[in-house]
């Protein structure tokens, strides 16, 4: 019987001492590896135009929006609270860097964590309008103009990123 319950003892020690030792630490903080800058305007293949969500109702008040025409996107950039986005109208494109870009129709949803790089837009041929909200207190960093192949699917993001970061050059010559 002493041959079993040593073995327990021991076990539920190392447990409580693994317990005690997680929750005494704080939490990590968020490091953002985002490339991006702040600038003073959104940064847009197009024209970023804010929009209220009249669908949505926050505090009895419209929720924070934009639209996009058919084929206008953001440039590639991060929060570093996170954001997260809702269809609301028209058919929109999102991409996360390291992915393939994806199509959101109305109610899809997508959350894009703290310094996660990435982009939204309206596909080429149909407009969007989205619910957008970033966390409170979140700053929003610019990088590179979203390119062709990464528009229409066919990269991840990742040669427009190293492209970016070898020349510091934002505005592509053939979005």
């Amino acid at each position: 019987m002493r041959r079993i319950l040593l073995p327990i003892a021991l076990l539920l020690v190392l447990i409580a001492t693994a317990y005690a030792q997680r929750d005494s630490q704080p939490p990590a903080p968020v490091a953002s590896a985002c490339p991006g800058q702040q600038m003073p305007i959104q940064q847009a293949t197009g024209t970023y135009t804010p929009k209220p969500v009249p669908d949505i109702v926050i505090n009895g008040q419209p929720a924070p929006g934009a639209f996009w025409k058919a084929g206008e996107r953001a440039y590639w950039h991060c929060h570093t609270g996170g954001q997260i986005l809702m269809l609301d109208e028209g058919t929109g494109m999102v991409q996360k860097r390291g992915q393939r870009a994806r199509v959101l129709h109305r109610g899809d949803t997508e959350w894009a964590g703290p310094g996660v790089e990435h982009w939204h837009g309206a596909t080429a041929d149909v407009s969007a309008q989205y619910f957008q909200t970033a966390v409170t207190g979140s700053v929003t960093l610019w990088m590179e103009e979203v390119g062709k192949d990464d528009y229409q699917g066919n990269d991840i993001g990742i040669n427009s990123r190293n492209e970016f970061i070898k020349s510091g050059v934002r505005k592509k010559s053939n979005p």
